[in-house]
């Protein structure tokens, strides 16, 4: 009877303890949380219509602004052309010799005859103002000054044929000896020592260092955002180029029929030696542009669950509701709202605490 007695003591002394311990815990737990009711402070904003800003992004290639194809207009062997693509070469330096020979003998020939003509026509000069004297003196007869006078123009003729000659071989001799018009990179060899050059058929394509452009290929729904010598943004990643400015050179107003797409250049300002910027890279282009007004709000004020974008709003009893929206482009900490948010509406600006459905709240 003792032993039972015993082992009743103790399961109510366990009972006790249960007991005490789930009444401290639910003391704690009071404590711990704020009545349901209490207002939870929040900053709000109204929604209001903004001018908002769009910005648009592009893609195109770096090129010269000048990029030259060198060529002859005359028939012979390239006797000089040690030159590889890469190769930097300053103004004035050979590009390209070809052999020379038959013109510089035609021009020695022309040379000596434009000098028997020369001489020919002092003569015939000298003769002309002899016989125009004695016919002013009425010693000569008029068919003797037309004779001298046709002689003496015929005379003329003859040095100004050949000094257009020798012009005509001094230009082709040009030609034979290419020269580079400015500083530059050889990008292109199309033809080596010891081949025939003939007329047009390009030898090295050339181009300038210093002065790089962007062609930039642009839909027909948005060439009318370019506009000339507006200035637009240019990264070129390959070259740690970025957040520089470049301008609307030329904007083709001829479009292509097939693709619908308009051709665009870019300047970019004059670049150090050290710029690491060479034709061919790849570049992005972005520009912003004017939208119409929209609601704007604040990044803080989004809430993300899942795939869904939502905020905060109060109902006429300052109570929280979860409104779900649709999110247009962000421009810096505001972002557009399309659809969801009405102008006048209030929301929650800064989502720095859990809210629930319902919940009160105070503003500030």
């Amino acid at each position: 009877m003792k032993k039972d007695m015993m082992n009743i003591s103790g399961r109510l002394l366990s009972a006790v303890v249960v007991l005490t311990l789930v009444g401290a815990a639910c003391s704690s737990s009071d404590q711990s949380e704020p009545p349901q009711d209490q207002p939870v402070s929040v900053v709000t904003k109204t929604a209001d219509l903004a001018q908002g800003s769009a910005s648009h992004h592009f893609s195109g290639t770096v090129t010269s602004d000048r990029t030259i194809n060198i060529s002859t207009k005359v028939m012979g062997r390239i006797t000089q052309l040690d030159l590889e693509e890469g190769d930097y070469v300053q103004k004035g330096e050979v590009l390209v010799r070809i052999k020379d020979d038959n013109l510089q003998a035609q021009k020695g020939q022309v040379e000596s005859s434009l000098m028997e003509a020369s001489a020919s026509l002092e003569n015939a000069e000298t003769n002309y103002n002899r016989i125009k004297n004695l016919y002013e003196q009425e010693s000569a007869t008029r068919k003797e000054l037309d004779d001298i006078s046709t002689e003496y123009e015929m005379a003329k003729a003859g040095v100004q044929t050949l000094e257009s000659k020798l012009l005509e071989i001094e230009d082709m001799l040009d030609y034979t000896l290419m020269t580079a018009p400015f500083d530059g990179y050889v990008v292109s060899r199309m033809a080596s020592e010891g081949d025939m050059a003939g007329p047009g058929q390009p030898i090295i394509a050339f181009e300038q260092e210093d002065r790089m452009k962007l062609k930039v290929t642009v839909p027909e729904s948005e060439i009318s955002l370019f506009n000339l010598n507006d200035t637009v943004s240019v990264d070129i990643k390959a070259a740690g180029y970025n957040n520089a400015g470049g301008v609307v050179a030329n904007i083709n107003q001829s479009g292509s029929r097939g693709s619908r797409q308009f051709s665009v250049e870019i300047m970019l300002p004059e670049l150090p030696e050290d710029s690491g910027v060479k034709s061919g890279m790849y570049a992005e282009i972005g520009l912003a542009s004017d939208k119409e007004r929209a609601i704007t709000v604040p990044q803080s004020a989004i809430i993300e669950r899942g795939q869904l974008t939502g905020l905060y709003t109060l109902n006429d009893d300052s109570e929280v509701v979860l409104r779900w929206v649709r999110l247009g482009d962000a421009s810096g900490d505001q972002v557009e709202v399309l659809s969801g948010l009405s102008e006048g509406e209030t929301f929650v600006a800064s989502v720095d605490q859990r809210l629930r459905e319902g919940q009160k709240v105070s503003t500030q």
